[in-house]
């Protein structure tokens, strides 16, 4: 009695299956001939006579299939740890306190403005946004947003100092560290500096860069608030630690009040320092002007003090009587003019006092007597 086929036979490459002779195909199931030697047999699966074949490398596009590459340009979000801060960033002091209030807000809100990147190889640098990536680390943040952009090193410096700039982030000395990379690590001239950063005067670039004549006391004291921004252009004019030093002690005794007092006094002493007396002798026309304004202002001064009086000011602002117009025109005059001498005695009284300290709290010699002629 033939055997019958086993329910395995139609995946038999063993057994022969008739084809259609309507549709040319072989007919599921078959109903040929076994030509297994054994004859039909009982295993599930037959083992396929046929050698194994090696499974080809899948393919795209008619190439192997490759590593995933990183991402050069565009918006997207990456993990955290494969960013790393571009170590000439300009902008180095990061205060804990406000790290921490931003990374409580991250945590809350998440981070709405994505970070600024560049591709470096596997990993991603920063240009723009150090200050939210430290404060994503501290809210445990593990994939951030980013905007990847393709830019040169020179790019890169310039979009990170003019964000920063922007963003008014940066310390005037962070500004100025900066300004001085760009200069001589990244080729630009001062000009080119100041139109990158929309300003309209080349004199800010060379303020930002007086600072760094700053001796690091004073640098110190400028980055802690000790002294103002203005006190620091000021006092960065003098190049000698010992000048810093008499400028700073008299800022912070609050014998330079103002601005007006600041200038003046590093201007007499900047003069000092150039090659010619700091008061040289007078001439007899100039020890002339001298006494001449001095007898002036001691006349002006008795008739004011003789004249003023409260009731004569009362009645001046009431009766509507004489050419006021023409009188507040001359007053102006006068104040102006006053102005212009106080100006000159001012700066006068600042060399004094510098002459003084540079000969070790010496008086001078009385006007009268340096030219008895």
């Amino acid at each position: 009695m033939a055997k019958k086929p086993t329910g395995d036979c139609a995946t038999c490459s063993f057994w022969r299956r008739k084809a259609s002779p309507v549709k040319g195909k072989l007919i599921p199931g078959g109903t040929g001939k076994c030509t297994r030697k054994e004859g039909l047999c009982d295993n599930p699966k037959p083992k396929d006579p046929r050698p194994e074949r090696k499974e080809k490398p899948q393919k795209e596009g008619g190439l192997p299939k490759q590593a995933p590459q990183i991402q050069k340009s565009g918006t997207g979000s990456v993990m955290l740890d494969s960013i790393y801060p571009n170590p000439d960033q300009p902008r180095k002091v990061f205060p804990k306190a406000a790290l921490e209030e931003l990374a409580l807000s991250i945590k809350e809100q998440g981070l709405i403005e994505p970070l600024v990147v560049v591709a470096k190889g596997e990993k991603f640098m920063l240009i723009a946004g150090e200050r939210r990536w430290r404060a994503c680390q501290m809210a445990g943040l593990t994939e951030v947003p980013v905007r990847i952009m393709e830019a040169d090193d020179r790019q890169i410096a310039e979009m990170s100092l003019v964000e920063n700039i922007q963003r008014q982030d940066l310390t005037p000395l962070e500004e100025a560290r900066a300004f001085q990379e760009m200069l001589e690590k990244n080729g630009y001239t001062k000009e080119e500096l100041a139109q990158k950063l929309g300003f309209k005067q080349v004199w800010r670039v060379d303020e930002r860069l007086s600072l760094l004549n700053l001796a690091p006391k004073f640098q110190d004291a400028l980055t802690f608030g000790l002294i103002t921004p203005s006190q620091a252009f000021e006092i960065s004019r003098l190049l000698d630690a010992e000048d810093q030093e008499v400028v700073f002690r008299k800022v912070k005794a609050g014998e330079l009040p103002t601005y007006n007092h600041l200038r003046r006094f590093v201007n007499a002493m900047v003069d000092s320092k150039k090659d010619k007396v700091l008061f040289a002798m007078p001439k007899k026309q100039d020890l002339e002007i001298v006494n001449r304004w001095e007898k002036t202002l001691d006349a002006v001064t008795g008739l004011i003090v003789k004249s003023f009086s409260p009731e004569d000011c009362k009645v001046l602002a009431r009766v509507c009587q004489g050419n006021a117009q023409v009188n507040l025109i001359k007053i102006d005059m006068i104040i102006k003019h006053l102005n212009q001498v106080k100006k000159a005695m001012l700066e006068n009284a600042s060399r004094q006092e510098v002459y003084g300290i540079i000969n070790g709290g010496a008086n001078l010699v009385p006007v009268e007597t340096l030219n008895p002629a």
